[in-house]
């Protein structure tokens, strides 16, 4: 996919490239199939969407799998991130638990690293975007007036000085723009040397309408927290914010299921991002959280069980 050029809302008025390794265009393209004629269908090959719904649950394989061909986009669309002196900053923006894009980000990071090391060139950082609260509620299901409202309420904040770098903002997918709308504009009082924007997929046309597609991608092959124990018994699962909202929304037996599998460095994980996430979310989720605590106590998970 060739690189898409605009204008940054940041002080500098620097152009912002835009780069996704695909775009989703119809339903089909949610499917992973596409009609044929006589009304057969044939599997298509783009965005690997059983990786997807992983990575969004905290697999790091698949994690793994889709940084790869997005950090060969950036690379290819913006060599500049690999070429020039300017040290390539890649903002997220979490409260306490991260979210699934600083992952991706710290995998797309390693491979502009490695590029930028074979150049002497000093290697790249990701920095926090604060955020001042999170919500309880599933993002990727909200209408999209609903979605705006909610960002507008949550206060995003920098505090790190990122004038003159190659500001990378990498991120999962695109539908409304309201999430990439929020963190330019954190970033507005900055003066990057450029603005990049990276995705693993941008949702356009129909499609673009409809907020509830985030939703069939991020649920995709994952229907439940249980569907993740293999990832946690690889050592390949790392706690994500919407993987922690979900195992306390989920129904008891899903989330016994998955506690089951744990080793008890990751239900102290639970607890301490619960924790640092806020009272007001700690009070949310207060049964939820005691099931963790029990399973703790009572050596449930998997490192008690042997």
């Amino acid at each position: 996919m060739t690189a898409t050029e605009l204008r940054s809302p940041a002080a500098s008025q620097v152009t912002t490239t835009r780069v996704a390794t695909h775009r989703l265009t119809r339903a089909e393209d949610l499917t992973g199939q596409r009609p044929v004629s006589g009304g057969a269908a044939r599997t298509t090959r783009g965005l690997d969407l059983d990786a997807y719904s992983r990575m969004k649950h905290g697999d790091l394989r698949a994690v793994g799998q889709l940084a790869a061909p997005l950090a060969c986009a950036l690379v290819d669309q913006v060599p500049s991130l690999v070429t020039d002196g300017p040290v390539p900053v890649l903002p997220i923006a979490y409260k306490a638990v991260r979210p699934a894009c600083w992952f991706l980000a710290r995998a797309v990071l390693d491979v502009l690293d490695r590029e930028r090391s074979d150049a002497g060139l000093a290697p790249g950082r990701i920095v926090r975007v604060a955020k001042g609260s999170v919500t309880t509620t599933d993002y990727a299901t909200s209408s999209a007036a609903a979605r705006s409202a909610e960002l507008d309420r949550i206060a995003f904040r920098l505090d790190e000085d990122v004038d003159g770098t190659q500001l990378v903002v990498v991120d999962d997918v695109r539908v409304t723009g309201a999430a990439e709308a929020t963190i330019l504009r954190a970033l507005a009082t900055s003066r990057p040397a450029r603005v990049v924007l990276g995705y693993l997929a941008v949702v356009d046309g129909a499609l673009a309408t409809d907020p509830a597609v985030e939703a069939r991608l991020n649920h995709g092959t994952v229907r439940s927290c249980a569907d993740m124990a293999g990832a946690v018994e690889r050592g390949e699962f790392a706690l994500t914010i919407r993987f922690l909202k979900r195992l306390l929304q989920t129904d008891r037996a899903d989330r016994a299921a998955f506690l089951a599998v744990c080793p008890p460095t990751l239900l102290h994980e639970i607890l301490d991002g619960a924790a640092a996430t806020g009272e007001e979310f700690c009070a949310t989720f207060a049964a939820p959280l005691a099931d963790v605590a029990e399973g703790l106590r009572s050596g449930a998970g998997a490192e008690g069980a042997r």
